[in-house]
């Protein structure tokens, strides 16, 4: 049973690891988390600005003394500007523009570093293989000369040299160790697998590379740098037009309210003596007498009256109880032609901003083009000289003057690891230079992309 168990969580654990290869990397960029943010924010911006019939609605009240008597009501909005909507739908067009290309910027990166990573681990492991090769002709060597230390032809300070060699040796491949193992816990934060099936074989062979970088190429607005500097510059302009419609703004606010008085709450005359009302409010209505039921103050109690003086009622009709607020504002003397300049020193520096990036990116890529395309020649060199090796004429010229010395035909072999050592470097300066020339055309941003390397600048 113990078995049984033991054999579950070892197919659990195959199954949950797998080898990293280049295809489950690459797709590992997708989910990442700042890519997830970048479709997050495109998402949001392609939806755009709710539908705004007005700009603010606001309701108003107002009440007329503590006797909570007059009410007023009002119901104010502030209009949209003229031609404010489809400023505003363009605005957040550009906007949507600009989350895009920011989000090819971002997308190129991660897949650039994806890439840069998992070649770094190749060519480092080629490295550690060919120093390997080397330490194992010095130590050869080693071997040779301490069963020559007693021959005439003895040199001390060879053997001197091999040991240093072996020890400088031994040094580097630690070094290149620590690195390899250092490169896969950077890609294990990507991927998680059990092994490595990374090779050469996906990269694309020095003349396929140069075949990619002939012909002019030039930096353009496909560049994702140089696209997101140009969105920026569009977002700019876009909204210079927004906030200058937003300045027509004439009409303030218009309102609509509602004037209401309770005839029960409403005292009037409340401070009327019955003796003075007569003097103090000569221009009563005689309406009140006939409600007193007398014609005259003669002829009624003065007290009668005023009481019938202490309630207002309201006469007015409904229609009159309504009204129209509409406010007009005046530009003369405000500060919207400081905001204009503001707006259009912003458009410019933008402006400046994608010309700069523009000219930039122009000179960066004409540079790695040409470090490149020099670089490639000087590794074909290198590899003629390894292939003349390998091919036995350099041995056969070592062996007929030297009559098979061994020193002479380990120095031949390790000439040819040399070699080979410095064109694997050499793959690094180049492939190094031609991520990023792939990075700044944005092909790493490209959907549906198999391969990116291979696919170049097509």
């Amino acid at each position: 049973m113990k078995k049984f168990f033991i054999s579950i969580s070892v197919l659990c654990a195959g199954i949950s690891a797998a080898p990293l290869t280049w295809e489950s990397l690459i797709q590992s960029a997708d989910n990442d988390p700042q890519l997830q943010a970048a479709d997050k924010r495109v998402g949001l911006v392609s939806e755009g600005s709710s539908t705004k019939l007005w700009n603010n609605l606001e309701f108003r009240y107002k009440m007329d003394g503590f006797s909570f008597a007059k009410h007023d009501f009002e119901l104010r909005m502030k209009p949209k500007s003229f031609g404010e909507s489809s400023s505003t739908r363009n605005y957040w067009n550009a906007q949507g523009d600009y989350q895009k290309a920011r989000r090819n910027v971002e997308k190129s990166y991660l897949l650039y570093d994806r890439y840069e990573r998992a070649f770094r681990y190749v060519n480092r492991r080629k490295i550690y293989e060919l120093n390997q090769k080397l330490l194992q002709i010095n130590t050869d060597r080693i071997e040779v000369l301490h069963i020559k230390s007693g021959s005439q032809n003895f040199n001390p300070e060879d053997l001197m040299t091999a040991l240093e060699a072996n020890a400088a040796l031994r040094t580097t491949i630690i070094s290149d160790s620590i690195a390899l193992r250092d490169t896969e816990l950077k890609l294990k934060s990507w991927v998680d697998f059990d092994s490595v099936e990374l090779d050469s074989s996906y990269l694309p062979t020095m003349d396929e590379l140069a075949e990619i970088l002939q012909g002019d190429i030039q930096a353009n607005e496909s560049f994702p740098l140089v696209a997101m500097a140009k969105s920026k510059w569009t977002v700019n302009q876009e909204r210079m037009k927004q906030e200058n419609a937003g300045d027509r703004d004439y009409i303030s606010h218009i309102g609509v309210g509602y004037s209401l008085m309770v005839e029960d709450l409403a005292e009037k005359y409340k401070d009327v003596d019955g003796d003075d009302v007569y003097w103090k409010y000569p221009d009563l209505e005689k309406d009140y007498f006939k409600k007193a039921g007398c014609t005259g103050w003669g002829n009624c109690e003065r007290t009668q009256v005023v009481s019938l003086l202490v309630k207002d009622e309201d006469n007015r009709q409904t229609k009159d109880k309504f009204f129209l607020n509409v406010g007009i504002r005046l530009p003369f003397f405000d500060s919207d032609n400081d905001d204009g300049l503001r707006r259009q020193i912003a458009v410019l520096d933008a402006e400046s901003d994608y010309l700069d990036e523009y000219r930039d990116m122009s000179q960066k890529v004409g540079r790695l083009v040409e470090e490149i395309l020099s670089l490639v020649a000087q590794w074909k060199v290198q590899k003629e000289f390894v292939e003349q090796i390998n091919a036995g004429k350099i041995f056969e010229q070592f062996a007929a003057n030297a009559g098979n010395d061994p020193i002479l035909l380990l120095r031949a072999q390790e000439s040819a690891v040399d070699s080979d050592l410095k064109a694997v470097k050499l793959e690094y300066d180049i492939f190094s230079r031609y991520l990023v020339l792939l990075d700044y055309a944005g092909v790493f941003a490209r959907e549906n992309v198999g391969n990116h390397l291979r696919q170049g600048l097509k």
